[in-house]
């Protein structure tokens, strides 16, 4: 057992962890006579249960040995790793001869006790020795049998100074959970305790030497973390992993003006009002725990930007699927239709039925804050051939007009308008399904099947936000809101 100047040692080193110390302090000792043989560490993910148990092992001074079981394919592979991290840390010399005769037997738990027992026998080693399972839960085969045996460990063997730690995330297996282990549950960070725990160690610096040996540097930091924790934990809760990967990957695009002394580091709010659409960035979320597999990066964010390069077809094509996927299909009459009538009545009927209701409704969201939805490929192609003739300028004349010159050149505006639709029809040569399937494979639309295009089952869904359509929309003339139900 650690005495108490030690401990509080300890304590003030790991932060916010005073009861689980205390509790390591009593199962976890140096002396054999009170040495739990089994001790189970459980609580969330990410809240600092094995440096807390690392940290408090290295201060006891007791011999230990760490096994990562989450990177253990099989249970073999985990058994192995345990008895050659004994010998490692035992600091006993190892014979070449035990281990090509346990990688050839050590393939269940008994292989495992024998080899060990033979080991300490050999050896003479009894000095006492504890073995940390850490993420023991998140072994890729199943390591309930393992579990129990490894508990019953000192009762199958004559092994007496190796004990076991578990650090768990789940619930304890069945074969087990009426036993007499002893359990330490590990709570979860509130928020005032994560932001502690992130202002007391300075993780991201300037890279600039005259800005890190500053003291204000820390100051900054500080204020940094409170501003992370404050904005995000709502989302990543007590998962310190998660915090500091989103501390990290905002850091440096928010501290480039300091870096380019722009800005002092008593200017923090004149940073923050200037990153602070960094902060607010839904992609900081999305690709927080998303690598690469080949780089082992993170992955690259989404940018819509070439759309630009695309041709008039293609940005047809792309306003047209927007519509498809923020509109409902009973309002295409109403949004498409040239009859002023048609929408009138209809905005007269949605602000009288809103008004009886009291309380807004889905319809009365507006679209663009809600997600895509599919559509068939039949009904974007028929939105298609109505928004491409917007350039015409005898085809878009108001019905008032029509009305006012009903009997004036009534055969010659006819013409004209033939004339004009013959011309901003879409091309017969023109391959649309190729396009779509480019627009696809560019990521800008996606469907629901891996089947044909064509196929009668596949619905689409477009992949682009508000402010690419309405890019596409200015490079084009087209009125987009015009178009929108919202209106």
């Amino acid at each position: 057992m650690l005495l108490e100047e030690r401990l509080q040692l300890l304590k003030k080193r790991i932060i916010c962890r005073d009861d689980e110390i205390d509790l390591l302090n009593c199962f976890i000792s140096n002396e054999a006579s009170i040495l739990a043989p089994t001790t189970v560490i459980h609580g969330y993910k990410s809240i600092g249960k094995s440096f807390t148990v690392e940290g408090y092992l290295k201060e006891l001074g007791v011999k230990h040995s760490i096994v990562k079981c989450d990177e253990c394919i099989t249970k073999k592979v985990l058994l192995q790793r345990c008895f050659k991290r004994i010998k490692l840390d035992s600091g006993v010399g190892s014979d070449y001869t035990n281990d090509v005769k346990f990688g050839t037997l050590g393939e269940n738990f008994p292989s495992f006790v024998n080899a060990l027992e033979s080991f300490t026998r050999q050896t003479n080693y009894s000095d006492h020795h504890v073995i940390v399972l850490d993420r023991f839960d998140q072994c890729m085969e199943p390591t309930q049998e393992l579990f129990a045996a490894f508990c019953r460990l000192q009762e199958q063997s004559n092994i007496r100074n190796i004990s076991i730690v578990f650090i768990i995330s789940t619930d304890d297996p069945k074969d087990i959970a009426t036993s007499s282990i002893p359990h330490i549950y590990f709570r979860n960070y509130t928020e005032p305790q994560v932001k502690e725990i992130l202002r007391s160690k300075q993780l991201c610096h300037f890279d600039v030497d005259s800005i890190d040996n500053n003291p204000a540097s820390f100051e900054f930091w500080k204020q940094y973390a409170t501003i992370i924790v404050d904005l995000y934990f709502s989302y990543t809760g007590s998962d310190m992993n998660l915090l500091i990967n989103i501390c990290e990957t905002v850091w440096p695009s928010f501290t480039q003006p300091i870096r380019q002394g722009k800005y002092k580091l008593g200017d923090f709010i004149k940073v923050y009002r200037e990153n602070s659409h960094l902060l607010h960035n839904e992609n900081i979320i999305n690709n927080s725990s998303i690598k690469s597999f080949k780089t082992m990066k993170e992955e690259e964010d989404l940018d819509n930007t070439n759309v630009q390069d695309l041709p008039t077809h293609s940005k047809y094509i792309l306003i047209a699927s927007y519509l498809a996927s923020f509109n409902l299909p009973k309002n295409d009459l109403h949004n498409f239709s040239k009859l002023r009538a048609i929408k009138n009545k209809k905005r007269a009927l949605s602000e009288k039925a809103k008004n009886k209701r009291g309380h807004l409704g889905k319809d009365d969201i507006d679209s663009r804050l809600l997600s895509p939805n599919f559509f068939d490929l039949e009904r974007m192609l028929a939105i298609l051939s109505i928004i491409y003739r917007t350039n015409s300028q005898s085809l878009n004349v108001t019905d008032d007009n029509h009305l006012l010159n009903l009997h004036d050149d009534m055969i010659k505006n006819e013409e004209i308008k033939e004339l004009e639709r013959s011309k901003f029809t879409l091309s017969r040569n023109t391959d649309l399904d190729s396009q779509i399937t480019t627009l696809f494979s560019l990521g800008l639309l996606s469907k629901s099947a891996n089947s044909d295009i064509l196929g009668a089952r596949v619905r689409w869904r477009c992949n682009i936000n508000w402010s690419t359509v309405e890019t596409l929309a200015k490079d084009t003339d087209f009125p987009l809101v015009e178009y929108l139900g919202d209106e």
